[in-house]
């Protein structure tokens, strides 16, 4: 395995400098002795933010353009495999997440060496509650992607066995848990202002909630065990009793204003300290050379309702083809760049031959939407756009609130709470100013409507990509073509809109999960594969 072999360099590494310190008898002059990090609380930090460092997310991997609310605008986008039912151990999309063994194993370090009998109990223990954090954070990105995958829980040494096998599913999640509640009760409710990013106690307890919906589901849960149930809504409860979060009260701003009160945990970014390239690659292209990548699908766009809470299809809704963008969900304002939008001081034009629609010069012809539509969430217009600017000022919203009102919403849903389930539904949608879902919605139609909330909700934040897994809606879903609007112009200024396919998709039921890389494969005889690989 990746994370046991390039282990075994490093402690090598580490020998043979131990042995040249000993014959020289002296410390390097650039390097830090590793004594000295487990002795000295602010050095011990340092090594933790360098583990936060590698905490994955972001528009970069575009986790949903392999589903049907998204697509990635180029071949060599990595949800490219998964559309197109090309995915093999060999060349598997997000399989580096099996890279998140090397932080893993910096934390087991620090676990085990960190000195508490130093320093103030309080400082001692927000940095083991770091670690904890951190450890279950990294292993749930591992078994979210993998399944069960082997829960190594120290820093092992040449005389171990390396070839550790898969824990079950049900094993990971105990572990998480149980990093996640020892994380909980070390760490503070809040840091000071100069420490924000760093993980709290309210961070764990939603991390857990997430953790214990996903295994309540039911790819996770065949028998439907209501107990599993219960205690998902049980660990969205203590976030919300907590009373420590809020909505934001606007949507758009929400991913703009760092450090809200919506934000429960989230990857810093500050230029120029830490930046990425997200601005530049999904900006709508026509501007300043942006490839427009991560671009909304017609699916997503009718997924969001009328402003009156009707969905695009009843008839009451008022939705008119001739103009399908008046009067619409505000999200879909905050989320979708469309045909006649405004965007840094211009008016969209996403028609056929228009200037950021198919047929106008590109030299990436790709980059061009072929949905009809660009993505506006997350983005900030007022940024500058450059090539290799890299001035994304936002950070990345890893937890926030409103996916633990969801959490809380489903697990009471599917304990048979209908009207606790609504309630918390309808706190998400009136920060959006959408209408509530009234009392006589239940069964099924209630649980569509709930599905639908949380994708619209939630869109584009790395969610939907495990939900319409753990649902086990994929095959439906992801098996059919996806659409696009073609949007061509008329004498007298108007638009003809047409929906038509895009592009077909493919789904197989191995993709589920991810295939266990094929060269750890290789190197562990005890590493067995996922099903169908």
């Amino acid at each position: 395995m990746k994370g046991y072999i390039k282990l075994l360099t490093a402690l090598v590494a580490g020998f043979f400098f131990s042995c040249e310190k000993d014959v020289l008898n002296k410390n390097p002059l650039d390097v830090i002795d590793q004594e000295l990090v487990w002795e000295d609380a602010n050095l011990a930090q340092l090594y933790l933010n360098d583990v936060y460092l590698n905490i994955p997310g972001g528009l970069g991997r575009g986790l949903d353009c392999a589903t049907e609310i998204g697509e990635g605008g180029h071949n060599w986008h990595p949800a490219q495999p998964f559309n197109t039912g090309e995915v093999t151990p060999g060349n598997a999309p997000f399989a580096d997440a099996w890279d998140l063994y090397y932080p893993i194993r910096s934390l087991n370090q620090f676990i085990a060496q960190y000195n508490t009998g130093q320093g103030d109990a309080e400082t001692n223990d927000g940095l083991l509650g770091q670690a904890y954090f951190l450890r279950a954070l990294f292993y749930s990105e591992l078994v979210n992607f993998f399944g069960g995958v082997p829960i190594i829980s120290s820093a092992q040494s040449l005389d171990e066995d390396l070839f550790v096998p898969r824990n079950s599913y049900e094993e990971c999640v105990d572990f998480i848990v149980a990093d996640l509640d020892a994380a909980a009760g070390l760490l503070p409710s809040e840091w000071s202002p100069t420490e924000v990013g760093k993980a709290t106690s309210g961070a764990a307890l939603a991390l857990k909630s997430r953790a214990l919906l996903y295994a309540a589901s039911p790819l996770h849960n065949e028998g439907n065990d209501l107990a599993k149930w219960q205690l998902a809504a049980d660990a969205a409860w203590a976030v919300i009793s907590s009373e420590q979060y809020a909505l934001y009260p606007d949507y758009n701003g929400l991913f703009l204003n760092d450090n809200n009160e919506e934000v429960i945990f989230d990857i810093q970014f500050a230029y120029p300290y830490r930046t990425n390239d997200w601005d530049y690659m999904t900006n709508p292209q026509g501007f300043n050379g942006a490839y427009g990548m991560t671009r909304p699908t017609q699916e997503l766009v009718n997924s969001y309702e009328m402003a009156n809470g009707r969905a695009i299809g009843d008839p009451e809704s008022g939705y008119d083809l001739a103009a399908p963008y008046v009067g619409r969900d505000p999200r879909f304002y905050a989320s979708i760049l469309y045909n006649g939008a405004s965007w840094r001081g211009r008016t969209l034009e996403t028609f056929v031959d228009g200037a950021n629609g198919p047929g106008a010069y590109d030299e990436y012809a790709t980059s061009l939407t072929m949905t009809g539509y660009y993505l506006k969430k997350f983005l900030n217009e007022e940024n500058p756009l450059s090539y290799g600017d890299n001035r994304w000022s936002a950070n990345w919203i890893v937890i926030r609130y409103a996916e633990v009102l969801l959490n809380y919403a489903e697990a009471q849903l599917n304990l048979g709470h209908e009207d606790e389930a609504r309630a918390y539904i309808n706190r998400v949608r009136e920060r959006s100013d959408m209408p509530e879902i009234p009392n006589d919605e239940s069964g099924q139609a209630l649980r569509a409507r709930y599905m639908n909330e949380r994708k619209v909700e939630l869109a584009f934040e790395e969610q939907y990509f495990f939900d319409v897994r753990r649902w086990k809606t994929a095959p439906q879903l992801l098996n059919v073509p996806v659409h696009k609007m073609t949007i061509e112009r008329q004498g007298g200024g108007g638009f003809q809109y047409t929906e038509e396919v895009m592009e077909p998709r493919s789904w197989r039921d191995a993709f589920y999960f991810l295939p266990i890389p094929q060269e750890e494969i290789d190197k562990n005889p005890n590493l067995t594969q996922n099903d169908d690989y």
